[in-house]
């Protein structure tokens, strides 16, 4: 009889929402385009270590980026990577202000001040990469 309770409370509680199947794709896609920028990364650090020895490999990695399928690639993984931060972003207030009463405005605060603090950083890095 217990059981069947807690079977009974647990239904109400938990919900079988499923996200959208293109969300749901996304959510899987994550780890590969992380993979991807990693590689594209690591292949940049070791032309630029070889590149003390000529020009060759520098210009190879140029050409390799200049690709229509790398860049179909890279443009994938950015927006791959900007809707994983909106999700994490999302979700962060959630477990920060989940004993909290008021909750709504402190999240929304939160996340704006998340987007900002990413935002800042993003231009600054930007502004010190053109300098």
């Amino acid at each position: 009889m217990n059981q069947q309770n807690n079977n009974n409370y647990l239904d109400t509680v938990q919900t079988d929402v499923k996200p959208p199947f293109i969300i749901a794709i996304m959510h899987k896609l994550v780890p590969f385009s992380m993979i991807w920028v990693s590689l594209v990364l690591m292949y940049a650090v070791i032309c630029m270590y070889t590149n003390t020895v000529g020009q060759d490999e520098f210009y190879r990695f140029i050409f390799f980026l200049r690709s229509p399928v790398v860049v179909v690639l890279n443009c994938f993984a950015l927006l791959v990577s900007i809707f994983h931060s909106i999700i994490w972003f999302n979700l962060v207030p959630k477990t920060i202000f989940s004993y909290r009463t008021d909750k709504k405005s402190q999240s929304y605060l939160f996340i704006v001040g998340l987007w900002l603090v990413t935002i800042f950083v993003s231009a600054y890095l930007l502004f010190f990469i053109l300098k």
